[in-house]
């Protein structure tokens, strides 16, 4: 009887054993299953992390096979991504993806858009993902406050659409006419009170999560960028918020550390073919070199453009050298800005994450480096950028 009993008690730790290891092989995660009606088979599908402030790579593509598509992976703790079709085409959704098995329905619907290629989706239903609820009712602010946009925009339609055609029109007088009316100052004070709520809303929805991974995720999915005002809203987190990782992104981004006086972060500049050229080749004889980031879309960027042009007439001969980076993410729009502009220097694609080394939030944005590559000056404009080198 006790041979028995001991046999049992030996297979049964066995099996224990068995199960514990098979425990520790199979490592948990997530399995996106989406079945988007509309999506010819073939189709590309990209998973990009999102609401890091950052131009993401996708983590994993995939192909749609049988009008559905499958990722799998694993995830070190909830993380929000952006579901698209791979390449240039525009449009997607956001997922909020746990360790667990979620399906994704819906429907989408390709249309072009001032010569791009779009897709609509609609009717997007997630199922399995608990924390993409939790997601969907904490972010719902969002739809109220694009309420009360449309409605404060709708009431002072006209006014607004008055003095933008006098402005189109470049008729000063009727513009300053209309500025400076009641209708006007209406406009003026809805705008204000409703970026005021904008402001309070934001502000208490993060303090009421402020003691977990929330509080930082909701600052990075609510705020497009960031200014040096909200590291007061990142300081009242909990420590336990600010350790996550959400909320180390958001340190990184608050408190980034200085390049000035070290080499610089990153040298990599690929040209249209895909080839390096080398940062020595183009400082080779120069006391200086200034690494410009802009866009084509960045009006302000191609306002300063003339004027770069003039300085860099000065200083060409006497050891100054300029290197333009688009932070573009569309080749096309890159090549053909690049095109209207004739840059007489360097100009090239960030191809391979420049701005986000050099943790570029806003553009333009000059860099002053010496012939060796080290950070002189950082986050520079044109008329600084001028006094530094003088």
């Amino acid at each position: 009887m006790k041979q028995v009993l001991f046999k049992k008690v030996i297979f049964v730790t066995a099996v224990l054993a068995l199960v514990t290891t098979l425990s520790f092989q199979q490592t948990p995660g997530y399995t996106i299953t989406g079945d988007i009606k509309g999506l010819p088979d073939g189709t590309g599908i990209e998973l990009l992390p999102s609401a890091t402030h950052k131009n993401e790579k996708p983590v994993a593509v995939t192909t749609v096979k049988g009008g559905k598509f499958v990722f799998t992976g694993a995830a070190g703790g909830p993380r929000l991504f952006f579901v698209k079709i791979a390449g240039d085409d525009y449009g997607g959704f956001q997922l909020m993806v746990d360790n667990t098995a979620i399906h994704v329905s819906g429907v989408t619907k390709a249309f072009a858009e001032n010569g791009r290629r779009n897709h609509e989706f609609t009717e997007i239903k997630v199922t399995g993902s608990k924390v993409h609820d939790e997601y969907l009712a904490k972010t719902s602010l969002r739809s109220r406050l694009d309420k009360l946009y449309t409605a404060y925009n709708n009431n002072n339609k006209d006014i607004f659409d008055q003095v933008q055609e006098a402005n189109n029109n470049k008729d000063t007088v009727l513009y300053n006419q209309l500025v400076a009316s009641d209708a006007y100052k209406k406009f003026e004070r809805d705008e204000k009170a409703f970026f005021d709520t904008v402001e309070v809303s934001i502000r208490k929805l993060i303090l009421a999560n402020k003691d977990t991974w929330w509080g930082p995720f909701l600052m990075l999915d609510q705020y497009s960028y960031f200014t040096p005002e909200q590291k007061e809203l990142f300081d009242q987190l909990s420590q336990k918020a600010k350790d996550s990782y959400y909320g180390k992104v958001v340190a990184a981004e608050l408190y980034p550390p200085s390049h000035v006086g070290r080499k610089a972060p990153s040298l990599a500049f690929v040209d249209q073919q895909q080839q390096q050229v080398s940062f020595a080749s183009m400082a080779k004889g120069k006391r200086y070199v200034i690494i410009d980031f802009w866009a084509s879309w960045c009006g302000p960027c191609r306002k300063a453009v003339p004027a770069l042009k003039n300085y860099y007439e000065e200083i060409a001969g006497k050891g100054v050298e300029i290197i333009s980076v688009s932070i573009d993410k569309k080749e096309a729009d890159w090549v053909k800005a690049n095109n209207e502009e004739k840059f007489p220097w360097h100009s090239f694609l960030d191809r391979q994450g420049l701005a986000d080394a050099y943790n570029v939030k806003a553009i333009p944005a000059m860099f002053l480096l010496d012939g060796e590559g080290k950070v002189l000056a950082e986050n520079l404009m044109l008329d600084s950028l001028k006094a530094r080198i003088k």
